[in-house]
């Protein structure tokens, strides 16, 4: 029995010691790295989408505070040309202005041709108006309360709205840019500079086709642009501001008609062939 006993004696200690030898396992480094992030065969993540303008106006600061000169000048840095394009943009839009605009936005425009309709607008006004106070035979004064409405109007109507075209968009998840509302409004004020200087003509009904002519071509202009910028996003509650951003270009244009480009020309008395200013009669006198 003693010896019987021996082997498995042998045989536990044997199956002891493979107990402590370490099991031997094949691991897939490749699989192990994927998993772990060290492996990554695909490019890098594309960029997250920005509407256009909104890239743009942030790429231009270049790190420049508000406060600096620097970031306000690289928002003048247009040449002519580039203003006259957007220009012709603004008062024929066959093709998109936006799309041209947000390549390099400025300030030029949107602050210089509102200033230049305000100058157009007064100089023609006072023109006409002397005109017709010399046709009359009546003295003429300078109204300097015109040009004191026209900046007003003119820059309310350009800042302010644009300021809230773009709060509201901005509110319904378009994404627009501040620099595109306002050279939106800024350059729609084109149109009045050609228009102002039509309207010296004479003749009311003239005028009220002018008028309407350059109401047409700003607002469908305007409508067009905004429209495309509240388009960015997919709600369709935000759209209703397009009426009542038209409703304010109406009032606006009718403020125009009524107070520069309402004028009569009256002849001067006596010029007609009909009986002239009365005459004092002569007085007798005795000697």
């Amino acid at each position: 029995m003693s010896n019987a006993q021996k082997p498995n004696q042998d045989y536990n200690i044997v199956v002891d010691v493979d107990d402590d030898e370490p099991t031997l396992e094949f691991q897939d480094f490749a699989t192990s790295n994927v998993q772990q992030g060290h492996m990554n065969t695909a490019g890098p993540a594309a960029p997250p989408y920005q509407p256009p303008g909104v890239g743009n106006e942030a790429s231009q600061t270049n790190g420049y505070s508000i406060w600096q000169v620097e970031y306000w000048a690289q928002y003048f840095n247009v040449d002519s040309r580039d203003v006259v394009q957007r220009s012709y943009l603004a008062v024929v839009p066959k093709d998109s202005f936006l799309d041209v605009y947000n390549n390099n936005p400025d300030l030029w425009g949107t602050f210089w041709i509102p200033t230049s309709v305000i100058f157009a607008m007064f100089v023609t006004a006072s023109m006409s108006q002397n005109i017709s106070d010399a046709l009359a035979g009546v003295k003429r004064q300078y109204d300097f309360t015109m040009l004191t409405f026209a900046v007003v109007t003119i820059y309310t109507y350009v800042f302010a709205i644009g300021s809230f075209v773009y709060g509201v968009t901005k509110y319904f998840g378009s994404q627009p840019g501040l620099m595109e509302c306002l050279s939106v409004y800024g350059y729609a004020m084109a149109v009045w500079i050609p228009i102002s200087v039509l309207c010296v003509m004479p003749f009311n009904w003239f005028r009220w086709v002018m008028v309407s002519i350059g109401f047409a071509s700003s607002g469908f202009f305007i409508m067009r642009s905004v429209n495309q910028i509240v388009g960015r996003s997919n709600g369709k509650l935000h759209k209703a501001i397009i009426p009542l951003l038209l409703v304010a270009h109406a009032l606006l244009v009718v403020m125009f008609k009524l107070r520069f480009f309402s004028y009569a020309v009256s002849a001067i008395p006596g010029s007609d062939g009909g009986p002239g200013p009365e005459q004092p009669a002569p007085t007798a006198t005795t000697t």
